[in-house]
């Protein structure tokens, strides 16, 4: 077991690796630890966030390997779930050499933090800052087929009982949470979070797929959750994965790759070009006819995915009620 400040002692951390080093490679006779980075560091009174790369040399069959393995650890967010959402990925072969995610390593509770391998490349968002675009398609494509296997394998899963099902005002920081903050950060906007969230949820119940159809859905699918190599784009960060509907991850991904993708290049021709090779990628991925409703289901989780991005900038810390203004006014427009 370890503390949150043994996970930062490279010499506590050399000992929890050799202790725990069957669950990492049962081929690794011993670990070196060569570096210790933190790459997101957030402490406050009893509160903490933090992310931290190991470089390690683990010595395996006379050979000195190198390795980089991740921990991220939270207070009060349990990392566990996102333990055990991995897990389920990898245990049924959803995940695999072609289809990537990090792989869980295991799960420390006394820190409350999950232990993981990293992955080569840099994630999809910094990729469009570079302003290298000419193998977006291919990324595209990788992602429509990572997310239709998901979605195809996970039909019906019966692994997680029905409490993992998450529905609109569920989605983290939910409703009342959420409601609540604004009431307090920007009280002259609530009435209208109040409106939207009544609005998308209704349309959600209107259309929610019988319990066979449910899938396992990532939950927050954007471009900083894509990592990009090599033609290729693995998925990470699992922590808000459910079941739920396929439409979700799919209409708040097209959503967040134009606004995300906007920043970098203002071109909505681009971007609106872009989304439709991304659902035609999917759906012939797929294979099948799309119900009858399908069109409605994406339109209600494409203004979702912009509405909670409204939801984050007036919740978080130092809120920014001018950023939100314009998600809302879109969302309303789309929907009222």
């Amino acid at each position: 077991m370890a503390s949150i400040q043994d996970i930062l002692d490279p010499i506590k951390v050399k000992q929890l690796f050799n202790q725990r080093k069957a669950e990492i490679d049962p081929a690794i006779t011993e670990i070196v630890v060569e570096k210790v980075k933190v790459i997101k560091s957030n402490f406050h009174h009893e509160y903490y966030s933090l992310v931290i790369a190991y470089d390690l040399i683990a010595k395996q069959g006379g050979a000195d390997i190198k390795l980089s393995i991740y921990c991220s650890a939270h207070s009060s967010e349990s990392r566990r779930q996102t333990w055990d959402n991995l897990r389920l990925l990898w245990d049924k072969q959803i995940a695999n050499k072609q289809f990537l995610t990090n792989r869980p390593l295991f799960y420390d509770p006394d820190c409350r933090g999950l232990f993981y391998t990293g992955l080569p490349g840099h994630n999809l968002d910094q990729y469009f800052k570079a302003g290298q675009l000419d193998q977006l398609n291919d990324y595209l494509q990788s992602i429509a087929g990572w997310l239709a296997r998901l979605h195809k394998l996970t039909k019906g899963l019966r692994d997680w009982p029905d409490s993992r099902q998450q529905l609109i005002g569920q989605v983290v920081p939910g409703r009342q949470r959420a409601l609540n903050k604004i009431r307090q950060n920007c009280p002259q906007e609530y009435s209208r979070f109040v409106q939207l969230y009544d609005i998308l949820e209704r349309r959600e119940a209107e259309h929610w797929p019988s319990r066979n159809n449910l899938t396992m859905i990532h939950g927050d699918l954007h471009p900083e959750n894509i990592i990009v190599n090599q033609k290729r784009a693995a998925i990470i960060d699992w922590a808000d994965a459910s079941l739920g509907d396929p439409a979700r991850d799919l209409g708040a991904f097209v959503q967040q790759l134009a606004f995300m993708g906007q920043r970098h290049l203002p071109d909505i021709a681009y971007w609106q070009q872009a989304q439709k090779f991304f659902l035609e990628a999917y759906q012939t991925i797929v294979g099948e006819v799309m119900a009858a409703d399908w069109s409605e289901r994406l339109e209600t989780y494409y203004n979702f995915a912009a509405f909670r991005t409204a939801v984050y900038f007036v919740t978080k810390s130092g809120p920014e009620p001018q950023r939100a203004s314009g998600l809302l006014t879109e969302v309303e427009f789309n929907l009222i």
